[in-house]
């Protein structure tokens, strides 16, 4: 099986916990990313709303250097930095995260910053001029900008900036469908509409208050089954949320994965699955 997972935690968890990428109790790790013919993984480094102006700067660039020492030069790892209040609403920041080896980058977390308003605010504030600053800066830079956290009006500006840029695509990482459980940090279908016309890419998350129901395999597939019926066979991947939010047990780590991909075969497809777990996301970012 090959694997593409587009957001976990693991990394910045490792750091607060002392953990070891390599071997762990957490819900990823290098010892069992192996059973994998081929993986990737897209590693958050999170930074906490808590944390404001040249302290969270300071924050991420700890954690960056701890992820250059735990996570091997010979292993096919993405970085993200999930929260742009560490660029202190300064744009010129992003030509740093690039040469940092960091691809994606989320505006927001659930509150505000100095580019915008997260999930958790109120759903019409609309980015700064930092924000919009910052997005054309990412496209410049080869950074992906992350919807995933932002609110409503943050979200539509980047689509239409998007739009307005040649060539320049967004993701929404670790995101859910609002249709099928309503939560402010999932996507009503006017957005995720928007994200696959735009050529994006939606990462299935795996935290139970977004997915509904008992949080489980059954509830991952009704997700999905609203992503095909909306045009996503090719524009869905997985955005675990591994180490970053408290997950089901049948859904607790990545030795659940083959399960999951058996499920999904078995209810939409081998060639589905296939593209749910590597497929759509390898094409994304040119590994196929």
């Amino acid at each position: 099986m090959r694997l593409f997972d587009l957001h976990c935690d693991t990394v910045t968890t490792c750091m607060k916990t002392g953990a070891s990428l390599a071997r762990n109790g957490l819900h990823w790790d290098l010892t069992r990313a192996a059973q994998f013919e081929r993986w990737v993984q897209v590693f958050a480094i999170f930074v906490p709303d808590s944390l404001q102006g040249e302290a969270a700067w300071a924050y991420y660039k700890k954690a960056r250097c701890f992820a250059r020492q735990e996570i091997p030069a010979d292993v096919h790892a993405l970085l993200a930095l999930e929260n742009g209040n560490a660029l202190c609403g300064r744009p010129e920041r992003v030509a740093e995260l690039a040469s940092d080896g960091v691809r994606i980058l989320t505006l927001t977390w659930n509150g505000q910053n100095e580019l915008g308003a997260g999930a958790g605010c109120d759903p019409a504030l609309p980015l700064t001029d930092a924000g919009c600053a910052v997005l054309a800066e990412c496209w410049k830079h080869g950074v992906l900008p992350d919807a995933s956290h932002l609110n409503e009006a943050g979200f539509w500006q980047v689509n239409a900036l998007c739009g307005a840029t040649p060539g320049a695509r967004y993701i929404a990482s670790h995101s859910c469908c609002a249709a099928v459980q309503a939560h402010p940090r999932n996507l009503c279908d006017a957005r995720l509409r928007a994200l696959l016309a735009a050529g994006g890419l939606l990462g299935l998350n795996l935290y139970p208050p977004f997915l509904g129901g008992a949080g489980d395999i059954c509830a991952v597939l009704r997700h999905l089954e609203h992503l095909l019926v909306l045009g996503g066979a090719k524009r869905t991947a997985l955005g675990s949320d591994f180490d970053g939010a408290a997950l089901q047990p049948d859904l607790a780590g990545l030795q659940k994965i083959p399960a999951l991909r058996e499920a999904v075969a078995v209810s939409l497809g081998k060639d589905f699955a296939e593209d749910f777990f590597w497929g759509n996301a390898a094409r994304f970012f040119g590994l196929v």
